[in-house]
C-alpha cells in the first residue's frame, strides 16, 4: 500500500499524497445548478442537515457515510480518516510537503485525508455558504483512493505521470459510484452534484504551488488529468451499479 511518487508533488518517496485539490463547494439551500441531464432546485443541506456549515462536521457526516457504502461494497472495514485544519505535526513526515500547496490529500503513510484550512477558506470566499456538496465531492475522491489501498489495486506502486493518472481518474469513477447510491437515497441531487465536482476540478486544476513550498515544477493536468478528463471518469462511476467493472477496481 505504498505508492513510489505522489499524485500531487511528485517527490520520489516510497509512501506519498494523493491529492484532490480545492474544496468547491455548494450549500445553500434553493439552489440552482446546472449539471448533467436537469438544472433543478437542490437542498445540498439534506446531505448533512445536523452538521450545518462546519467544515469538521461535514467532513465526519461524510465519511461515516461513505465508509458505511464502501465497506459494504468491498468486504471489509474501509477505515477512512479524515483530519480538517491539520498542522504540520499532526501530518506524517512523508506527506508533510503537502500541506503547502494548501488543498486536500490522502496520505497511504497513515491512511487518512487530510483537507487545509487554505482550502476551506479559499472555497468559502468563493463559493459563500454553499459548502456540503463541495465537501463532500473532496472526501468522495480520497474515499477512493482509500478503497485503492484497501483492495490491494493494481498498480498502485507504479511510477509516471500515466500511472498516477489512472489511480486519480479511478478515484474520481469511486466518487461518482458513490454519488450514484447516495442520489438513490435522496441525499443528493445527481445533476448539481456533477456540477460541483467538474467546478472542483476546472479549480484544482488551476491552482500551481506557492514560490518557496518545494513543490516547484509540479503539473496537477499531468499527474491528474484534465477537468474534461475527470469529469469522464466521475461519469462512468455515476452511471453503472457495479462500480468494480466500472471502475475496474481489482484485488491484488
Amino acid at each position: 500500500m505504498s505508492r513510489p511518487s505522489p499524485t500531487l508533488t511528485r517527490p520520489r518517496s516510497a509512501l506519498a499524497a494523493i491529492a484532490l485539490g480545492a474544496l468547491a463547494a455548494l450549500a445553500g439551500c434553493s439552489a440552482t445548478v446546472p449539471g448533467s441531464g436537469t438544472a433543478a432546485p437542490i437542498s445540498p443541506a439534506e446531505l448533512c442537515p445536523a452538521a450545518g456549515s462546519d467544515a469538521a462536521r461535514l467532513a465526519t457526516c461524510v465519511v461515516a457515510d461513505l465508509e458505511r457504502t464502501c465497506s459494504a461494497r468491498i468486504g471489509e472495514a474501509l477505515g477512512l480518516r479524515v483530519t480538517v485544519d491539520p498542522t504540520p505535526a499532526t501530518v506524517h513526515r512523508d506527506c508533510r510537503p503537502f500541506l503547502a500547496f494548501g488543498t486536500a490529500f490522502y496520505c497511504p503513510a497513515d491512511d487518512r485525508a487530510y483537507i487545509t484550512s487554505a482550502a476551506v477558506a479559499r472555497d468559502r470566499r468563493e463559493f459563500g455558504d454553499r459548502l456540503p456538496y463541495g465537501l463532500a465531492t473532496v472526501v468522495a475522491h480520497e474515499a477512493g483512493h482509500r478503497v485503492q489501498y484497501a483492495v490491494g489495486q493494481p498498480g498502485l506502486d507504479e511510477a509516471g505521470d500515466a500511472a498516477s493518472r489512472r489511480v486519480e481518474q479511478q478515484a474520481d469513477c469511486l466518487a461518482g459510484s458513490w454519488a450514484r447510491n447516495a442520489a438513490r437515497r435522496g441525499l443528493l441531487e445527481p445533476a448539481a452534484f456533477r456540477a460541483v465536482y467538474a467546478r472542483e476540478m476546472e479549480i484544482v486544476s488551476a491552482l500551481t504551488p506557492p514560490p518557496g513550498s518545494g513543490l516547484e515544477g509540479y503539473d496537477e493536468v499531468a499527474t491528474h488529468g484534465t477537468p474534461e478528463q475527470r469529469v469522464a471518469a466521475f461519469d462512468r462511476g455515476a452511471a453503472h451499479d457495479d462500480a468494480e467493472a466500472a471502475c475496474r477496481l481489482r484485488r491484488g
